[in-house]
């Protein structure tokens, strides 16, 4: 069994030198210690966009790798945001089940970071996330925000996420952090392309605390989506998402050595 990591970093601002300079060493450090292959995309490399958009990347890269025999059954493949910092290297992201998310500090399922174990069921998940059929049915579906009260297409804001909370059933915001729902919010907002049922999602997805995915702070943020909030000394992975400050305070240099 192999596990890779996947970071795509193609900026064209400071966040490049910032993802040079810090992230980078850091993530070729942690892949070190914890024995994954790393996988780097930068923009030397040729790499057409899907559905015009760069997001899509993060599935169709492991798509890719199935389908060319580069992953095989039993491998673990791991995907993080350019935009994550790993804090704390004494933790493994690991994969127990065959799908593995956190529930961010903004309380979304996101896909900034995930984990699949490369099996039957996740070569069907990929697929599903991509299927050309559900993207066109639901690109253009516009839905209300319960946050803004404004109605706008979940799909064209947040791509393969809006794929996955479709899939399972979730709805596109609560205001409660959907680790109090029950199922985590699956099936709280089911539609024609649901796909997966209660019980199959217990038996193949694991929900990693918002600590792996801290994508609102306290004092760094507006805090309006600061749902599920975490200690500054327990955050695993801070995530710079919804265009913030990428902030060297959270390098630790220790980690560099």
């Amino acid at each position: 069994m192999n596990k890779y990591l996947l970071v795509i970093a193609r900026y064209k601002d400071q966040r490049q030198d910032f993802f040079e300079k810090y992230i980078s060493p850091l993530n070729k450090k942690y892949c070190d210690k914890w024995g994954f292959k790393y996988i780097e995309i930068k923009n030397d490399v040729e790499l057409p966009l899907f559905r015009d958009n760069p997001t899509w990347w993060k599935f169709t890269i492991l798509r890719d790798m199935i389908k060319s025999g580069e992953l095989k059954d039993g491998d673990i493949f791991t995907h993080f945001d350019a935009d994550m910092v790993i804090v704390d290297f004494n933790k493994e992201y690991t994969c127990k089940k065959s799908f593995a998310y956190s529930i961010d500090s903004g309380n979304s399922h996101c896909m900034g970071n995930y984990s699949i174990k490369i099996n039957d069921w996740t070569k069907k998940l990929v697929d599903l996330i991509l299927d050309e059929d559900r993207y066109r049915m639901m690109n253009d579906r516009v839905t209300r925000h319960e946050a803004f009260g404004n109605y706008s297409s979940f799909w064209h804001e947040f791509r393969e996420q809006a794929s996955w909370y479709s899939l399972a059933g979730i709805k596109r915001h609560s205001w409660v952090p959907f680790t109090e729902l029950p199922d985590f919010g699956w099936h709280s907002g089911v539609n024609e392309t649901t796909y997966y049922k209660i019980d199959e999602l217990y038996e193949n997805v694991e929900i990693l605390s918002a600590e792996w995915n801290v994508t609102e702070m306290e004092g760094e943020t507006s805090g309006q989506f600061n749902i599920n909030k975490s200690k500054k000394e327990d955050v695993i992975i801070r995530h710079f998402a919804g265009g913030q400050p990428w902030r060297v305070e959270w390098i630790n240099f220790e980690n560099l050595k």
